[in-house]
């Protein structure tokens, strides 16, 4: 089946849209948060009455809340379709930033961040099942980054304005792209596995036929690998959830996962946009925060871009790798660099700035490479019966690591200082090189469907190895 080559991909970004709107809106409020410190700071211009333990609740508290998407993901994935997902998770985002902008309470703000993290967890989990629903594998790689590249635009963008803007202005401005966000369901098409699961062929072929521009032919052997793979699924209904996650590769992808999951945010990148205001504080005279964080934020655009090129040069595996060495290495130095600065009592302004644009070497190697290379792998590997229940999980492993960085940079940073902290960052990522080096395949090329056979096969093989095994026990001995 081919698909045209410029018209299957615009229909599906366009689909896209609604995920990539929710992602933007999500960046925002990153980036409100990391370029209204200041302001909410200050003695005199601060519009709430705010402490740096807001701060750190603020920046963090939505990670925590991820817990209960996991649960509304797991249960209501399959029931509920894509489109009204993303939907739902709009209607919030509009709630908030209207509470945001006329609150003056800090205690509303952190609340409506905490079930921020509910709505953002909700949108993670739903778009990474639906990129791999609705691409074909040649183009899910730059649809499905184009994700986190939205993101990073949220971000960058509110850091500009709060150049020339009010608090004010600054949750203005998500509030309406909220309300935008909208408009862009109605050219969101339902994902044609979730209407095979619900029994609705005649609009998954149609669907089918749209995303990928397939003849109605195409469209209707496309449609019948696609019934085959779902109900695939629903035969093993016999089988409770959990004994499927406990079959033997399932629970080796589960480990895998959730642990790399884990380490790829555990480092200073998942925190600079908030913090770097707090990292820099000691060379307050020697380098230019805000500035430093338009730059960081930039390269993370930027670099977002040329990934979208390494991706396809190059097998994810070796991508991952090379991110976390790097950015083991760059922040092990940087460290050390902010040692030496701090017993020198922080006259070096050259030393300062070497540690700040060591960061920003880290933002470039980590966007271009790691952080890229586990979101198409854990895009391509999810199982159809257990997607949902598999991308909330790890949503939850990834946002309780930020959570816990957050929280353990304004709880030990007064004891380890900020070279400790980043020293033990530096090693985390060592330790997630060699995970990644013993226990990680490449998926690269493949299709879901491919990577679930090959699982399905060895599951058969561990099986059919049992039975064989159980029958020469049971056999008596004449």
């Amino acid at each position: 089946m081919c698909e045209k080559p410029l018209i299957a991909p615009f229909r599906q970004c366009i689909s896209y849209g609604l995920a990539l709107s929710c992602s933007f809106v999500f960046g925002c409020k990153v980036g409100w948060l990391s370029s209204t410190i200041t302001a909410i700071l200050s003695e005199d211009s601060s519009p709430i009455p705010i402490t740096e333990n807001d701060i750190s609740w603020m920046a963090s508290i939505s990670f925590t809340a991820s817990i209960f998407s996991v649960l509304l993901c797991f249960f209501m994935g399959d029931k509920v379709g894509r489109r009204t997902f993303l939907v739902g998770v709009a209607v919030y985002y509009i709630i908030a930033w209207a509470l945001i902008l006329f609150t003056s309470s800090a205690t509303i703000i952190i609340v409506c961040f905490c079930l921020y993290g509910i709505a953002s967890g909700t949108q993670y989990t739903i778009c990474h099942v639906y990129v791999g629903e609705i691409t074909s594998p040649k183009n899910r790689e730059l649809i499905g980054t184009s994700y986190g590249l939205a993101t990073a635009i949220g971000v960058e963008v509110e850091i500009l304005m709060s150049l020339f803007g009010s608090y004010r202005l600054l949750a203005l401005f998500p509030l309406i792209v909220s309300m935008l966000t909208l408009l862009t369901a109605f050219f969101m098409i339902e994902s044609p596995y979730y209407l095979v699961g619900r029994g609705d062929n005649k609009r998954a072929l149609r669907n089918l036929s749209y995303l990928h521009n397939y003849s109605e032919d195409e469209a209707l052997a496309e449609l019948h690998l696609v019934q085959q793979y779902v109900n695939e699924q629903k035969s093993e209904k016999s089988k409770s959830n959990w004994k499927i996650i406990l079959q033997p590769n399932n629970l080796k992808l589960t480990f895998i996962m959730i642990l790399l999951n884990g380490l790829t945010v555990m480092d200073c990148s998942a925190i600079i946009p908030v913090t770097g205001s707090f990292m820099l504080k000691d060379f307050q005279d020697h380098v230019n925060g805000q500035l430093f964080v338009n730059i960081y934020s930039f390269v993370g655009i930027a670099f977002t871009f040329i990934s979208f090129y390494t991706i396809k040069k190059f097998n994810r595996r070796s991508l991952t790798l090379f991110g976390y060495l790097g950015d083991g290495v760059v922040q092990v130095i940087c460290g050390i660099c902010y040692w030496v600065e701090s017993q020198n009592g922080n006259s070096c302004g050259w030393l300062a700035n070497v540690i700040a644009y060591l960061l920003v070497v880290q933002r470039m190697q980590a966007m271009l490479t790691f952080g890229v290379a586990m979101e198409i792998l854990k895009t391509e590997i999810f199982p159809h019966k257990l997607k949902v229940f598999y991308s909330s999980l790890l949503l939850c492993t990834g946002d309780w690591s930020i959570f816990t960085l957050i929280k353990s940079y304004f709880w030990l940073e007064p004891i380890l200082g900020n070279a400790g902290l980043l020293v033990i960052y530096g090693i985390i990522s060592f330790v997630a090189y060699a995970l990644t080096l013993i226990f990680v395949n490449d998926t690269k090329n493949k299709t879901l469907l491919q990577i679930r056979t090959d699982i399905n096969a060895e599951i058969q093989k561990h099986e059919s190895d049992t039975l064989q095994h159980d029958n020469k026990v049971s056999k008596p001995v004449v």
